[in-house]
């Protein structure tokens, strides 16, 4: 896991390359609005960290599903998104049958089985995703397909982002390397104050709410323990509240996503936050980018450190970070 994660970067510049590869096959849809289609720590992780980044320019609804059956707006001028990892995740699957009796315009991507073979049996694009990896640590793969499938459908792709991103992402993994101890390692640090405690993650709409949810999954897989997340300004209308039960102060720990360009509101609702819970006896630890670049360099830095940090705690908890074997126990009772 932690060379997988260490790798990320390389793994961002395969998928474009990749991609401008296959651009000529890529086809060039018209449509009136999307869906798009995945679930769990990989697919839908990176459907929603791909909300967050386009989410002040992105045209059209950006609608994410992630159970059985479509909406009823789905029709023949609606562009379907389906991701699976693996390709034989059940409910994308499901996706698929249904979604190809309605548009001929979907797009797969997957990194082979069930989904790649029914794509390209119907003539549907599918972009190959690398293989041998757990499908969260595929999120980062996932998305850059994504945004560049999106670029063929007339969404600007920014190479000076990506191309930032992925060089943020390579000087900041060496702060945050095994090798690094825990004195000067932020995700190491950052792990250390998790241990014992049930974290409540929060971020904030357009920025870190898929990564407060992405942390969350992560604690779960890889960390091996329970997580809450939610949205700031959504927790002040009614979770809140829940802080004034005493017996859960000492088991639990409010982790804010932050940002360092954070809008004004937005700004001074965090602060308040801690203010609040602070004064309620509640610990509250805040954490931001490890740079000040571009959006997309700001949100994989955070993914990165998160990350690093899910695999850290696992460690410290004496817990195997790759090992999910309730999901596949999960999987084989779905099938009895």
């Amino acid at each position: 896991m932690l060379g997988v994660t260490y790798h990320t970067a390389e793994g961002i510049e395969e998928i474009i390359s990749l991609g401008r590869q296959l651009e000529n096959e890529i086809p060039r849809l018209k449509f009136t609005r999307t869906i798009f289609l995945g679930t769990g720590g990989g697919s839908r992780a990176a459907l929603d960290l791909l909300h967050s980044y386009l989410f002040h320019s992105f045209p059209y609804p950006f609608y994410i599903y992630q159970g059985y059956g479509l909406p009823g707006f789905v029709d023949s001028e609606t562009l379907v998104f389906i991701l699976s990892h693996s390709g034989e995740t059940e409910e994308s699957l499901s996706h698929f049958e249904e979604a190809r009796r309605k548009t001929e315009k979907i797009l797969v991507i997957s990194a082979g089985g069930t989904l790649t073979r029914l794509a390209q049996e119907h003539g549907f694009f599918c972009f190959p995703v690398p293989v041998g990896m757990e499908a969260r640590s595929a999120m980062p793969y996932l998305f850059f397909a994504a945004l560049f499938l999106l670029s063929k459908q007339g969404i600007p792709l920014d190479e000076e982002e990506i191309q930032e991103a992925v060089y943020t992402l390579k000087m900041e993994r060496e702060l945050l390397k095994e090798e690094i101890p825990l004195s000067s390692n932020p995700a190491k640090t950052l792990a250390l104050k998790l241990k014992g405690l049930i974290p409540f993650i929060y971020g904030s709409y357009g920025f870190s709410d898929a990564l407060a949810e992405r942390f969350r999954r992560q604690l779960a897989e890889n960390a091996k323990t329970l997580a809450h997340a939610n949205i700031i300004p959504n927790m002040h209308h009614d979770e809140i509240v829940g802080y004034e039960e005493k017996s859960l102060r000492d088991k639990v720990m409010a982790v804010l996503i932050r940002d360092f360009l954070e809008e004004k509101k937005i700004r001074k609702r965090f602060e308040v936050t801690k203010e609040v819970l602070g004064e309620r006896g509640v610990p509250v630890l805040e954490v931001y980018p490890l740079n000040k670049g571009s959006k997309l360099a700001r949100l994989f830095s955070l993914i990165q450190l998160l990350d690093y940090t899910s695999i850290y705690l696992a460690l410290l908890r004496g817990f195997n970070p790759r090992e999910v074997a309730i999901i596949k126990l999960l999987k084989e009772r779905m099938k009895e």
